[in-house]
């Protein structure tokens, strides 16, 4: 039998274009409040991220609750999504990569994680799953210019529970990119979820959850 590469998805634009999904990269505690929450702290040196497999991205409108939990988490993000690559890149260079910026939803086994964390294990049990990266329609960086500033929230069931602003990143996209382009050569295609601000907590199956973020094509999923 011949082996078939799985198929990368692909994300939509405000304009209905569509293009392929490389690697998923997740910056963590890049909130203070939310480092604090979380009983930690934000590293000054780097920041700090982990990675999900492509096929762990969805797009809604429904979220399939996953097994081996019983404590699953929203975490609202704005994701960059870049057009071109590099290795080593400038602020400049970094900032001429950004393609666009999407609305997504990381979603964590919060129960999982704080075993990881306790056994001083990876997170992928925790972090990379089906449907643990959720992605709005994409909006490129030519019809709105840089984000380095806005509000970004998240209501369950009408109710705020998380709220902040893209000024409170302790790394803005630029730096991320940069950075990350010092680990490994970046490509067209690949997006990075650049965290978090406060108020994470859990919701179960039912639950209606809209994000949005300043000047961004906002999202609405239901957890199933």
């Amino acid at each position: 039998m011949q082996w078939k590469s799985p198929k990368h998805p692909n994300f939509a634009t405000n304009t209905g274009e569509k293009r392929s999904i490389n690697r998923v990269f997740c910056i963590a505690k890049n909130y203070e409040e939310h480092a604090v929450e979380m009983g930690g702290e934000i590293d000054r040196k780097r920041p700090f991220h982990f990675q999900k497999s492509f096929d762990s991205i969805c797009f809604g409108p429904d979220v399939r609750y996953p097994s081996h939990t019983e404590s699953l988490h929203y975490e609202i993000e704005l994701v960059v999504i870049l057009g071109s690559g590099g290795i080593n890149m400038t602020l400049d260079q970094a900032e001429l990569a950004i393609y666009g910026y999407a609305v997504g939803i990381d979603f964590t086994r919060r129960d999982r994680q704080n075993e990881a964390k306790d056994k001083g294990r990876p997170w992928e049990i925790a972090k990379n799953f089906d449907d643990s990266a959720l992605l709005g329609t994409v909006t490129p960086k030519s019809d709105i210019g840089l984000l380095e500033e806005g509000s970004i929230t998240l209501d369950v069931n009408g109710k705020r529970r998380q709220t902040g602003d893209l000024n409170q990143m302790a790394y803005q996209t630029v730096e991320l990119i940069r950075f990350l382009s010092t680990l490994q050569e970046l490509k067209a295609g690949d997006i990075v979820y650049t965290g978090t601000p406060s108020g994470v907590g859990s919701v179960v199956r039912g639950d209606l959850l809209t994000g949005q973020v300043d000047r961004l094509c906002p999202i609405e999923v239901r957890i199933i």
